[in-house]
């Protein structure tokens, strides 16, 4: 007799298998995806720090300018408005970073992945241990540990996308189906969330300062 072709193929597979295995996936990915949250949001944290004392550094030294007469024979009032310019983007973005709680997500993420830790490993030691268990067993088994599961998610935020296709490039063993042109697309898309703002935070204000510098004289 033929065996039947799977309809699903690589990290899928779990979906033809029985709801034990299902429900170990979604512990193990779903717990994996939290803790690259938490690490995240921990590097977004100390980038947000780290930028908003230089965009700091950046206005005193802007406002230097015009103390020491640096900008000899230049437009006074252009300078003025670049400090007054850069004090509101201080402001907003000071604000911003502030309401995102950074270090308080991270937290809570953290926990959930611990939370999920500690189901997966009873999850686990049950598959081991017990090693002809009933259909009755397995049936009560998954249904007390999917109500934890769902009390646990209900508990905490969810992570953002690129958190579950971070986790999907560290474990490419198990998701071979992204090719190495998506895992390239993810790592950027990862980096650029981490990145990206706290690197036109940190870069532009000093273009802008010495672009309005050199036209003002």
């Amino acid at each position: 007799m033929k065996e039947k072709n799977s309809q699903f193929t690589g990290s899928k597979e779990y979906l033809e298998k029985s709801f034990l295995e299902e429900l170990s996936y979604k512990i193990w990915s779903t717990k994996g995806a939290r803790f690259q949250a938490d690490k995240r949001l921990k590097k977004k944290s100390k980038l947000s720090t780290i930028s908003l004392a230089i965009l700091s550094a950046y206005l005193i030294i802007a406002s230097l300018i015009s103390v020491y007469n640096i900008n000899n024979g230049g437009n006074e009032n252009l300078i003025n408005y670049s400090i007054t310019a850069l004090s509101i983007l201080l402001l907003v973005a000071n604000m911003f970073e502030n309401n995102q709680d950074y270090k308080l997500r991270a937290n809570t993420y953290h926990n959930c992945g611990l939370e999920l830790g500690i189901l997966y490993s009873k999850l686990r030691t049950f598959k081991t241990l017990k090693e002809n268990p009933t259909n009755y067993e397995i049936y009560r088994f998954c249904q007390e540990l999917t109500e934890n599961y769902q009390n646990v998610l209900n508990k905490y935020e969810n992570h953002d996308p690129i958190d579950y296709d971070k986790f999907k490039t560290l474990n490419t063993d198990h998701f071979k189906e992204l090719s190495e042109s998506e895992i390239k697309q993810i790592k950027k898309r990862y980096n650029w969330e981490i990145y990206g703002w706290y690197t036109i935070m940190i870069c532009l204000p000093p273009i802008l300062i010495i672009t309005l510098i050199l036209f003002s004289k």
